[in-house]
């Protein structure tokens, strides 16, 4: 009999080693490349954008106005997760983890590129550049070095789209994810805020590297992970718990599990775990508040645990017939909502809508909705009055700078789920709807307020909605270019705000004199397009009037700034403006007309369409009450608004504030509703976004601003009503 050879006497291999590390020092010390068994970039954008939304959100919720970055120090850390990898030398060879750190280089880059406009920020700048890229014998290289990759990098850090000729469909994905990152990064980050949000991702968000330590034990790892009849994923373990109990033949549950999965999973990946989580919260909105398991990271043990709490009397089957009865019935219906989300669908619009404007869970209210008898019209009527209630949330909420990030969608939505699981019809759903958003188009009339320089993403988004309502009505409703507006294209330029006047001052100067108001004035949305990225490129610094021959051939709402527009075979947008009664309200151009007039006439008509685009009827709503007055803004941290001085009479209204930013002096006066116009015109429901307006950033603005009649700081004001009133 032969023996078995004595294994080698050399040094023993250590064992797995695993160390928490920080985002900084992921990226500090090491290369990443990948060995050849690993797959290609492939992260959709429920990845991403899950993600995105998971930071800014653990971020924002412990920011404040006042923090500096040594009070970022302070702030509870965030878990990313593990990778694994195995070295040699510097260069570090991710095993498992590829998706998560390209999506984080990805992000590096885009903060990158935002913070480089600021010359405050040019240390941090300079250290996000060495964490993407550095030298290594005289070839810049970046972090995740994939020579295949590499092209595309280069072009979002130098702020061009890559070249996607003949490119792999890895490449494409990755230059998606970028753009992803850019849709779904919050507002609420840019500006000096940004400062703060990169030091906080670089030194208080971490990872578990596991270091395989050689190549042959990294492979062994890599299957290990990978092998699915190794281990139980969180859908597995639910399974076999809702099957428990499926009687003498399971095989009949089994294939209606299977079926359903497979459908979702079709789709996108990830989909059927998401979809049971929506039901879950949906059906069970009580259950899934309760203290315990987390349903969304320990689903089958949330669902163990609350077995009673769902089942008050629970007989044996019911495990089984919450897939029959409760999971499977709506499986397709969410399949078609999560293609709305990334396709335009006709009878589902606002489902993309939302999707573009960041909203990573949406469907929780359409699920509530759902009976198991409704026909495809039906339910389709009311996912779309969901969707348009959600859309109407984030528009309104947005004009008057109030907070619409995923939790606040969540506080919305858990407000109005008891009603919505109430309602069995959709007139009862338009109705329950409808009188919770009954005072939300009164907040419309700040539309014409809109600033490029103070909203820009946002301002794309209203654009993009009255550019193609426009459009819809001159082909009486046969071509939708929403999706054109919306989305990038692979070869062209994506869509573009366009200034109908140039940033030249001087230009216009026999017009307006004051170059400061002309500045505001040109960045006003009622002198604000939206064109076609390629075309927008070609018109330079040429002036208004030499440029209305070309917007002809542009989108309608360009076209329409020509006098003879509606002379020229336009009848049919003609016919459909009059019907709508704002026909009249279009505002022509020609090198006479006076400047400030036009953009505030432009600004009127863009106010009148969205009020018909946004109105309950139009939605699909109905208020069986009257609507009130634009509902207040929510409080701030502090819990004072603005306006809670001027009602308390600390503040006055016409009280002039002045603010000093680095020797220049800026003037603001109060308004009687309590809101603050600045010497430009803008007008802010908070202290931080008139600061906004005046010097583009918002830094301690309880303290910018002060009184010029008492001297008093809006801060002290604040802390008088505080000691007054309580908070």
């Amino acid at each position: 009999m032969a023996r078995r050879s004595k294994p080698s006497k050399g040094e023993p291999k250590e064992l797995v080693r695993a160390r928490d590390q920080s985002i900084e020092a992921a990226f500090n010390n090491k290369w990443f490349l990948l060995d050849s068994y690993q797959r290609d970039y492939v992260w959709e954008e429920q990845q991403v954008a899950r993600l995105v939304s998971d930071l800014s959100r653990k971020f924002l919720d412990q920011w404040s106005e006042e923090h500096s970055l040594n009070d970022v120090r302070s702030y509870d850390p965030y878990f990313l997760g593990p990778y694994i990898m195995h070295s040699e030398g510097t260069k570090a060879f991710l095993v498992d983890g590829q998706q998560r750190i390209i999506t984080l280089l990805l992000m590096l880059i885009y903060m990158r590129r935002q913070l480089a406009a600021m010359p405050r920020a040019a240390g941090k700048t300079a250290q996000l550049h060495m964490l993407i890229m550095n030298d290594r014998f005289g070839k810049k290289t970046f972090r995740v070095d994939v020579d295949e990759y590499a092209d595309c990098f280069n072009a979002l850090l130098n702020g061009h789209n890559p070249n996607l000729d003949n490119s792999s469909a890895a490449i494409h994905r990755i230059w998606r994810a970028y753009q992803l990152i850019e849709i779904h990064f919050k507002e609420k980050l840019r500006g000096d805020v940004l400062i703060l949000f990169a030091e906080w991702l670089l030194y208080r968000v971490s990872l578990v590297v596991m270091d395989a330590g050689d190549r042959v034990r990294a492979d062994e790892m890599y299957q290990s992970i990978n092998d699915t009849g190794l281990r139980l994923s969180p859908m597995d373990h639910l399974k076999r718990l809702l099957l428990s109990d499926a009687g003498e033949d399971p095989r009949a549950f089994e294939g209606t599990w299977t079926e359903m999965v497979a459908a979702l999973e079709k789709v996108e990946r990830g989909a059927a775990f998401a979809y049971l989580r929506t039901v879950f919260r949906a059906r069970f909105p009580e259950v899934a508040q309760m203290p315990g398991p987390s349903l969304n990271d320990a689903t089958s043990e949330w669902v163990r645990v609350h077995e009673d709490d769902i089942w008050p009397n629970r007989k044996n089957g019911d495990r089984a017939r919450l897939l029959t009865e409760v999971l499977h019935p709506f499986h397709e219906v969410y399949a078609e909502l999560l293609k709305a989300r990334s396709q335009l669908n006709t009878h589902l619009r606002a489902v993309r809508y939302n999707a573009f404007n960041g909203m990573v869970e949406q469907f929780d209210l359409t699920v509530a909705a759902l009976r198991s008898g409704d026909e495809r019209a039906v339910w389709q009527q009311k996912a779309s009055m969901v969707a348009n209630f959600l859309d109407l949330f984030y528009v309104t909420q947005t004009l008057y700078d109030e907070p619409v990030e995923q939790k606040h969608i969540d506080e919305l939505v858990s407000t109005v789920m008891p009603r919505v699981r109430l309602s069995e019809s959709a007139d009862e759903l338009s109705r329950v709807l409808g009188e919770h958003a009954a005072d939300w188009p009164a907040r419309l009339d700040r539309i014409p307020d809109l600033r490029y320089d103070t909203k820009r993403r946002f301002v794309h988004y209203v654009l993009t909605r009255l550019t193609a309502w426009a459009e819809m009505g001159a082909s009486n409703g046969e071509v939708d270019p929403t999706e054109r507006f919306l989305m990038r294209r692979v070869r062209d330029r994506d869509f573009e705000i366009e200034h109908l006047f140039t940033s030249t001052a001087s230009a216009y100067a026999h017009k307006v004199p004051n170059a400061r108001l002309y500045g505001h004035l040109r960045n006003s949305i009622g002198a604000l397009l939206l064109l076609e990225g390629a075309e927008n490129g070609k018109y330079g610094g040429m002036l208004l009037e030499d440029k209305l021959v070309r917007y002809r051939k542009d989108t309608r709402l360009a076209g329409m700034l020509n006098a003879d527009f509606f002379r020229r075979s336009n009848g049919t947008l003609e016919k459909f403006l009059r019907g709508k009664g704002v026909f009249q309200m279009v505002a022509t151009y020609d090198a006479s007309t006076p400047l400030e007039p036009f953009i505030e006439a432009r600004g009127q008509f863009y106010l009148e369409i969205a009020k018909q685009i946004w109105s309950l009827n139009e939605l699909g709503l109905t208020a069986s009450i009257p609507p009130g007055p634009a509902a207040p803004a929510k409080r701030t941290r502090y819990g004072v608004r603005f306006q809670d001085l001027v009602e308390a009479g600390l503040i006055n209204a016409g009280d002039r504030l002045i603010g000093r930013r680095r020797s220049e002096m800026h003037y603001a006066r109060v308004r009687p509703e309590g809101t603050i116009e600045t010497e430009e015109g803008s007008v802010a429901a908070s202290p931080t976004k008139a600061m906004e307006y005046v010097v583009g950033s918002a830094r301690d603005p309880w303290g910018f601003w002060q009184v010029e009649g008492t001297g008093d700081r809006l801060d002290a004001v604040r802390q008088r009503y505080l000691d007054r009133f309580g908070r």
